[in-house]
């Protein structure tokens, strides 16, 4: 539909507000209004309700499945051998569109990749990609590298390192987007493809679509992760909090520097999108993906920062509370992002404190999602029980951990 993947209407509904919003330079204090610009950029006539983001490559792609399927409404025997070579070139396109900007060995995070993709990649990578030969390791089968293509090599004009860039961001969605779209125009002539092969073959047809084209849009997670990881250094931030004393006597009505220094990085990222719009639209879905990834790493950041405390008092919990809730309310001047994602998992670790004895065991169980250091470290600051229950609670945990392996 038109708002996850229209960027050029004559709607400013289209428009991510924040990329129409007038900021304002904390030091000069001078004010840079990007919404003319934004909205010229944006404005269309009615007819252009939505152009898509489409590469040279893509073009090329639907032209040779055009040619494919006037050869098989011609030669109706071959259809379904057809149908193969027209599968395999989408996979080789959809593997080499991840291998470019998803697989980036810098960054890695099992959470940003769907398993089913996982899969998908994997099984394109056994079928379709010679293996390459590597320096004392045992000679590569010819044989088995015969009907396979060779790996793609991304252009070196493409930087993915710039920071001021957003590590290619305008490149990235360049080639997602027009990724998807292609999944999108296959996935328009599914039923034109089915009916042109004998039924005891639509079988392998149904699996090509719903394993490799319906998984398409799953690209975007890592990809959009890569950027959201390096924007923001969030080790410097968990540093920062490692500074902190969390074992105060006082009711604090100040929060901590690294909250600020959170959010002057978000605004960072929010300057530099307005930039790359200007020269790639950027779609709705990747501007929410893009910012839903920033607040998961730091709300991620807040729990290992707040795990890291030695000591914790009633006052320490409460400045964290503080902090967290100054960096949502701040959050509302810089992102159009509801709901924020995964506040609950900042909030319930910090209320987790105060939880009798005989809740947190419970609570222990039902929050798996905390890592077994995170969990650890808030039984051992819970000051209201003794070293018999502690210990207890610790053993829950371990035996929790051993679960998991």
């Amino acid at each position: 539909d038109d708002e996850d993947n229209g960027n050029l209407s004559d709607s400013d509904s289209d428009v991510p507000d924040e990329l129409k919003q007038d900021y304002i330079d904390e030091v000069t204090g001078e004010g840079r209004s990007n919404s003319r610009q934004i909205k010229r950029r944006l404005s269309k006539s009615k007819n252009e309700k939505f152009i898509p983001i489409v590469t040279n490559t893509t073009l090329n792609v639907m032209r040779v499945i055009g040619k494919y399927m006037q050869m098989m409404t011609v030669l109706k025997p071959i259809a379904f051998d057809v149908i193969l070579c027209m599968s395999q070139l989408f996979d080789y396109y959809f593997y080499t569109v991840y291998s470019f900007f998803g697989a980036d060995t810098t960054t890695k995070n099992e959470r940003s990749i769907n398993n089913r993709l996982n899969i998908a990649l994997q099984r394109i990578h056994n079928n379709l990609i010679a293996e390459s030969p590597v320096p004392g390791a045992p000679p590569v089968d010819q044989s088995e590298n015969q009907e396979k293509m060779p790996q793609a090599y991304l252009s070196p004009i493409v930087d993915l390192h710039r920071r001021d860039q957003l590590f290619g961001l305008a490149e990235r969605v360049v080639a997602v987007e027009s990724l998807i779209f292609l999944a999108k125009q296959l996935e328009l002539l599914q039923p034109h493809l089915e009916a042109m092969i004998p039924t005891n073959k639509k079988a392998f047809l149904q699996q090509f679509f719903s394993q490799t084209v319906n998984m398409a849009e799953e690209v975007r997670k890592p990809v959009y992760w890569r950027v959201s990881a390096q924007a923001v250094n969030y080790d410097q931030v968990q540093g920062q909090m490692a500074s902190v004393r969390w074992d105060i006597k006082d009711i604090m009505s100040q929060h901590n520097p690294y909250v600020d220094s959170i959010l002057r990085s978000f605004e960072s990222v929010a300057h530099q999108l307005v930039e790359i719009n200007r020269r790639v639209p950027i779609p709705r879905v990747v501007y929410h993906t893009l910012w839903e990834h920033c607040v998961r790493l730091a709300n991620r950041t807040f729990v290992e920062g707040f795990s890291n405390a030695k000591k914790c008092s009633n006052e320490g919990r409460a400045l964290m509370q503080l902090d967290y809730q100054q960096f949502l309310m701040k959050l509302d001047s810089i992102m159009d992002l509801k709901p924020i994602p995964e506040k609950e998992f900042v909030e319930g670790y910090i209320k987790a404190y105060y939880l009798p004895e005989s809740q947190l065991d419970s609570w222990l169980q039902d929050h798996k999602e905390y890592s077994n250091k995170q969990l650890l470290a808030l039984i051992n600051s819970v000051d209201h029980i003794n070293k018999k229950s502690r210990q207890r609670l610790i053993n829950i945990v371990e035996e929790m951990d051993r679960s998991r392996r």
